[in-house]
Formats: structure tokens, C-alpha cells, sequence
């Protein structure tokens, strides 16, 4: 797992974002990330994911890059769709977390997306 810092303050503002699973047959990755909720929506994580993913195609010479959220984390969508990721589809009860089974919604883009951004 390739861990790259992005930002670093007095308090935790982006735990460091990953390139997490990396498949080096298949040529993808999937990221994530985490902001303490003193940050939301002023664009550092869009800006952070959006130099990851140039860092992936550029660097990696990944052919995709994909991400998934919760289906209630609108701010997490708007981070994805903004950095040009479409919807590719709900995975449902796909994570336990708290004794709860929840729905994660995929994201994803692909070089040949991201030629076209």
C-alpha cells in the first residue's frame, strides 16, 4: 500500500489519502480518505483527490482509479463527481460497521476519462 501525505496542521485536517489497493496485473487502484469534519466543504479533499489521480495516471499508469463511499455521504459524492469519478453503482450491506450492514455507492475513472477532462 503506496501512502502519500497530502496536508499536515496542528490538528488532523486529511489523514494521509491512499492509493490503498493498488493491482499492479490489472493496472487500478482505490482510494480513500478521511477529513476532520472542522474541514468540510472549503475543497481541500477535492483538491487532494484531484492531485492523487493525476498521480495515478501520470505516475502509476493506472488504467483506473476507483472510490467508494457510504450511500448517505453527499460531501464524499461531491468530492468524487467533482474530480471527474462517475456513479458506476450501489453495493448493497457491502460493510459492516457498528453491527449495521450499509450500502456503499462505487465510483470510478478511467484513463481514458481523464484524457477527456
Amino acid at each position: 500500500m503506496s501512502k502519500i501525505p497530502i496536508m499536515k496542521t496542528e490538528r488532523l485536517l486529511l489523514r494521509p489519502i491512499t492509493h490503498g489497493d493498488i493491482n499492479d496485473t490489472h493496472k487500478y487502484a482505490e482510494i480513500g480518505y478521511v477529513l476532520s469534519e472542522d474541514f468540510w466543504n472549503k475543497g481541500f479533499t477535492t483538491e487532494a483527490t484531484k492531485k492523487l489521480i493525476d498521480f495515478g495516471f501520470n505516475e502509476l499508469d493506472l488504467v483506473r482509479i476507483q472510490a467508494r463511499c457510504f450511500e448517505e455521504n453527499i460531501g464524499s459524492q461531491k468530492v468524487m463527481e467533482k474530480s471527474g469519478m462517475q456513479f458506476e453503482g450501489l453495493l448493497r450491506k457491502s460493510m459492516l460497521v457498528k453491527g449495521q450492514y450499509q450500502n456503499v455507492k462505487m465510483y470510478a475513472i478511467t484513463d481514458d476519462d481523464y484524457k477527456n477532462l
